[in-house]
């Protein structure tokens, strides 16, 4: 499976969340740093609030699956690891509806607690509005400024993150969501070739998204990211076509 599990660790985070299992692999942590490296006059307290806020984030995202796979029979477990997150369970049984439903369960979760987030602050007071990302995306943002520069960096984290991250989960590329539920649709039509087809789609999405970082948003680093995601798209085809399928081993959902 692409991008799997980390290797455990001795400087691993470990604990327990209603009642499942979560590991941190020590380069989350640099992830995070890495995320917010870029960007310019960061000092310490905006890099914990980031950290806080990516971490917390990502897990209740993961979380989001975890609750539907146990809902499913499965006994999941959560990774927070160096690309994010994955929510891994032994296979149990299911048909197309409850996997697309696993998949969109994480970005679900992140909308939801944003949503609440936001409902929040209208109901104290400061107005809520959208403006258009890109001329035609459409995201939250509050309308006046706190009189605190930490909660304003705070909110605009948790709208970035669980937004605009929540967004690019769902494109149809693998390991993300959108590249599970993708799948899914596609071996409904042709359960033959419908994962080698989700798969050339996950590749031209990677290489899009690729390019367009470089030349529209000017990030090297979402450019790597999205391009080894095409490139890891496009290893699985040649190892998926040349050994016949994917083998038994836990399924995972990733961030």
């Amino acid at each position: 499976m692409i991008l799997g599990e980390p290797a455990p660790t001795q400087a691993d985070l470990r604990f327990s969340i209603f009642g499942f299992p979560v590991r941190v692999h020590p380069f989350f942590w640099v992830l995070c740093i890495i995320l917010i490296i870029n960007s310019s006059n960061i000092d310490l307290k905006q890099l914990l609030i980031w950290t806080a806020v990516v971490f917390v984030s990502i897990l209740i995202h993961e979380l989001g699956h975890a609750f539907m796979v146990r809902y499913y029979g499965g006994r999941p477990w959560i990774t927070l690891h160096a690309f994010g997150g994955l929510c891994s369970y032994q296979p149990i049984h299911r048909g197309p509806l409850s996997n697309i439903l696993i998949s969109i369960a994480g970005p679900s979760a992140g909308f939801l607690f944003l949503a609440i987030v936001l409902s929040g602050i209208h109901a104290a007071g400061f107005p809520v509005v959208f403006v258009y990302l890109f001329n035609f995306l459409p995201m939250p943002i509050v309308a006046v400024e706190f009189p605190s520069p930490e909660l304003n960096t705070l909110v605009w984290d948790l709208i970035y993150v669980n937004y605009f991250w929540g967004l690019l989960n769902l494109l149809p590329l693998y390991p993300l969501d959108g590249g599970q539920i993708s799948r899914e649709l596609f071996m409904l039509g042709n359960p033959q070739t419908g994962v080698v087809q989700s798969l050339w789609l996950s590749v031209f999405t990677g290489a899009i998204i690729a390019v367009l970082a470089i030349t529209k948003l000017e990030s090297i680093f979402m450019a790597l990211m999205f391009g080894y995601l095409a490139y890891t798209s496009w290893a699985t085809i040649q190892a998926y076509t040349g050994r016949g399928g994917y083998g038994g081993g836990p399924t995972r959902r990733g961030w």
